[in-house]
């Protein structure tokens, strides 16, 4: 009788011990946010990426009450701000900017990468599809992808394209450039976007394959060949793709998301992912992304983290048959 009556009460503590566990996540949740929240841009300022946290942030900031700080961590192609937010608690007030580079290309190239793009991380949305241009400082004597193409097998190893960092999107498409068309051009590494614009600009390296070429182009200080994308730009619509362009094996496709570490309060990623789809849907917003070589592509976590997965054995299998090994 007094075991019985033991095990009854035992039973009972628990149950209550974890209804009051319950409701405290819950309440933690509805909480959300207390306090300011980061967002960690694992590239050096001036890219289209921190242009895209800021825009998030401005709006995140008004819409959940609290200030959502953008934060710069670059480095190692994006993988040092991408370990900072893996190993940050899943709290919810760390987040991370994510992109094709970080989550699907650098995870096949970096066999020593500190961080499983698929198993570390908790997809929030996928926010943009980016456009991906093949661009050419005015000084080049090449107005076609063909005659950049002959330019490059004339003088092999000598024209340069600039990226933001190793393993980044803008370097896997330049080497898929090299692999499609077989030309020698060398790569010239950055720590983000920003500088390697700026030296574009200046004519301190010929190529770049960025998104934020546009505006620069818009200026007269470089000149589009082509997008990477399977349709062109509605700016520039007599900018042809590469598929047009004479090279119909070239397919890169570029994407920027949110997330955060493994193991979030689903309620606050949903709350996360409800501001952010509000944020994309701002008219203004959308002509400001516009400027960044970006279009609205806004997902549930469920599809991001099936778009993450997918597109990680899509680049593995390019990886490997073009045998590309990022030193």
């Amino acid at each position: 009788m007094l075991k019985g009556q033991l095990t009854r009460r035992m039973a009972l503590l628990l149950a209550v011990a974890g209804a009051l566990g319950i409701g405290a996540v819950e309440a933690v949740a509805q909480a959300y946010p207390a306090k300011p929240v980061k967002i960690i841009v694992p590239f050096a300022p001036g890219g289209r990426v921190e242009g895209i946290a800021r825009l998030l942030a401005n709006s995140m900031s008004i819409d959940l009450g609290q200030p959502f700080v953008v934060e710069s961590r670059a480095g190692a192609g994006g993988a040092i701000g991408s370990d900072f937010v893996a190993k940050a608690a899943p709290d919810g007030y760390t987040l991370l900017l994510v992109s094709a580079g970080t989550h699907a290309i650098l995870p096949n190239v970096d066999k020593k990468l500190p961080y499983d793009s698929v198993k570390d991380f908790t997809p929030i949305a996928n926010l943009v599809e980016g456009f991906t241009f093949l661009g050419a400082h005015p000084s080049v004597e090449a107005r076609t992808v063909a005659e950049l193409v002959a330019l490059a097998k004339a003088k092999p190893g000598t024209i340069g394209f600039a990226s933001s960092g190793i393993g980044t999107y803008g370097h896997f498409a330049g080497e898929l450039l090299k692999i499609s068309s077989g030309a020698d051009l060398m790569h010239v590494p950055y720590r983000g976007s920003g500088p390697a614009l700026n030296d574009i600009a200046a004519g301190h390296v010929p190529l770049m394959m960025a998104g934020e070429l546009v505006e620069l182009a818009k200026a007269g200080k470089v000149r589009i060949l082509a997008t990477t994308n399977e349709r062109r730009w509605f700016e520039l619509p007599d900018v042809p793709t590469m598929k047009e362009s004479g090279f119909p094996q070239f397919t890169a496709h570029s994407w920027i998301g949110l997330a955060g570490p493994a193991g979030m309060n689903p309620e606050i990623v949903t709350k996360l992912n409800t501001a952010a789809g509000k944020a994309l849907a701002d008219p203004k917003a959308q002509e400001q992304l516009k400027t960044l070589g970006v279009l609205p592509n806004f997902s549930s976590p469920a599809e991001f983290a099936a778009r993450i997965a997918a597109d990680r054995a899509v680049y593995a299998e390019i990886v490997a048959k073009a045998n590309l090994t990022f030193q």
